[in-house]
């Protein structure tokens, strides 16, 4: 066989074996370039729950919904809590979420009290050593007992403040009970804690609430974020955190546009940053107060 002859088979092996490689190699390339980069999104609650806060994790949530790259959720927690109704909206939502897509939970700082609440949404769970963890309860502030007299006519007994002291105090106890039954029911046979010890309302370490099953792993955000890719069957991932564009959402929904950007503005029940004094007004809240902390 001449040279040329061996050199004209030689070409034709590469073109029907090599060719078809470059071919695949290349569908694959524009494949992946298309296709976008599967991704962790990042919610983060860090303020005190109140009706706007709960507004900017719902547009979080709604991101995360909405765009096709995310396939699971960290829920990063650092806040006390804050109102009832606005820190069962955010549960819900995030129930909600979890139905779509996994949503992990990595608490920060603090996650008590309505924290703690929001935080039942995310499994597992994670914390650092020395998070404060729990609280779990109610408290209220009573409005006074009225009565009418001639300056003020009610068409009934409970129509100037909705109950009475007895009343109230069923409503918290309801509450109360309604939130230790979220953890039981999230935790299941994780938890190694009564309910009766759970409602007295005490503080844990992040470290003794993985110890009693209020959480599931002490470690960092980096793990959290690797444990939601795995449960999303993920490798090569982006994080996108969902914060940003919520903050600008919401703040063009509810200020408009012009000047600076301001900060999420402070809730009414939150502490004066140099007196510590807090303006509550009556009402019922899952808030830890970090003031009070070891006064009996």
């Amino acid at each position: 066989m001449s040279f040329s002859t061996f050199l004209k088979k030689l070409g034709k092996v590469l073109l029907w074996v090599v060719l078809p490689i470059l071919l695949l190699v290349s569908v694959w390339l524009l494949a992946h370039t298309l296709m976008p980069q599967p991704a962790v999104g990042i919610i983060r609650l860090d303020v005190e729950i109140w009706s706007l806060s709960a507004e900017y994790i719902r547009y979080q949530i709604q991101d995360a919904q909405q765009d096709g790259r995310i396939k699971a959720v960290v829920l990063l927690l650092d806040t006390p809590g804050g109102e009832v109704v606005a820190t069962q909206n955010i549960y819900l939502e995030l129930q909600g979420l979890r139905q779509q897509m996994p949503v992990v939970g990595s608490i920060d700082t603090v996650a008590a009290s309505g924290g703690y609440y929001a935080a039942m949404a995310a499994d597992p769970i994670y914390a650092r050593p020395s998070s404060s963890v729990g609280n779990v309860g109610v408290w209220a502030i009573v409005p006074d007992d009225l009565d009418v007299n001639d300056e003020i006519i009610a068409s009934g007994p409970f129509k100037l403040t909705g109950s009475n002291r007895e009343e109230f105090m069923r409503e918290l106890e309801g509450i109360k009970r309604e939130f230790l039954n979220t953890v039981f029911s999230q935790r299941g046979e994780r938890i190694k804690i009564t309910q009766e010890e759970l409602s007295q309302g005490l503080i844990y370490s992040g470290r003794d609430a993985a110890r009693l099953g209020l959480i599931d792993y002490v470690g960092s955000n980096s793990e959290a974020i690797a444990e939601a890719a795995r449960q999303a069957h993920i490798t090569n991932y982006d994080e996108i955190d969902l914060s940003i564009l919520a903050l600008e959402r919401l703040y063009e929904d509810y200020y408009g546009h012009g000047g600076e950007e301001p900060e999420m503005e402070t809730w009414i029940g939150a502490a004066d940053p140099l007196t510590g004094e807090r303006s509550l007004p009556y009402g019922v809240y899952l808030l830890y107060d970090i003031r009070l902390r070891g006064v009996p």
